[in-house]
């Protein structure tokens, strides 16, 4: 049975390109959702926002790559219409190569995120912490005397890189959270670990889908309805081969 949350297959329209001999493919589905997510009525913030999505989501799939690749394993990046993956050739063995692999995307990102800080304050810019979305935190950085622009850049690489981080460290699957789970339950529990996963992912990403109800942010209603969705479809593909019999009165 395929989730609808697996990547897609190539097709029309994809941008194709290698980074550091890495394959790069863009699915049109992407730029889609990234507008879905941030276009605004000023084009040169949706520009940039497009900008900031696609730059911070590669960086954040080339660092999947690099820690498959300190495995000894070879892999792609595609970004799709739900982020982006890093699809390697082969699967990564032990629990804390397939932990480490899991975790390099959100490190990516936060590394990038770091360098934008001080970038920011050796701008002299003003930082403020937050939280988005009621429980995530957040930053932003608004530089007194600097262009809209640039202050604006500056706000959606700390947003992307900072929030969408540590959203993506929730155990939901396939967030990077999610991956983390999963190996460490199905190192605890072989038999039983990886549905009890999917069961923490169906009922985290049905809760993230209600806080967005009640923030009324449709962004998260429908991501994380969707892999909400998605992980009751894998775990009902994940039921047992093997199950009772029912009760046949005829047979007494």
């Amino acid at each position: 049975m395929t989730s609808f949350l697996e990547c897609p297959g190539s097709s029309r329209g994809e941008w194709r390109f290698h980074i550091f001999d890495v394959p790069v493919r863009v699915h049109p589905w992407f730029w889609l959702m990234v507008l879905f997510m941030g276009a605004s009525e000023d084009v040169g913030s949706t520009l940039i926002w497009a900008a900031v999505c696609f730059i911070s989501i590669l960086v954040h799939e080339l660092g999947h790559v690099a820690a498959f690749r300190f495995f000894g394993v070879r892999s792609d990046a595609v970004l799709y219409g739900f982020g982006g993956l890093a699809i390697p050739e082969s699967d990564v063995r032990g629990t804390f190569a397939r932990i480490a692999v899991s975790a390099a995307g959100p490190v990516a990102g936060f590394c990038l995120a770091a360098v934008a800080v001080a970038c920011a304050l050796a701008s002299g810019a003003q930082l403020h912490p937050g939280f988005s979305t009621i429980v995530i935190p957040s930053l932003t950085a608004w530089v007194p005397r600097g262009s809209l622009y640039g202050n604006i850049l500056l706000s959606d690489l700390l947003y992307v890189n900072i929030c969408w981080g540590l959203m993506n460290l929730l155990p939901v699957y396939p967030l990077d959270g999610g991956q983390v789970a999963r190996a460490f339950l199905e190192h605890r529990d072989p038999v039983r670990g990886k549905r009890r996963s999917l069961v923490i992912s169906a009922s985290v990403a049905a809760g993230v889908a209600v806080l967005g109800l009640a923030t009324r942010s449709m962004y998260l209603v429908a991501l994380f309805g969707a892999l909400a969705a998605g992980s009751a479809q894998l775990l009902e593909a994940d039921r047992p081969f093997f199950r009772p019999r029912p009760y046949d009165s005829s047979r007494r």
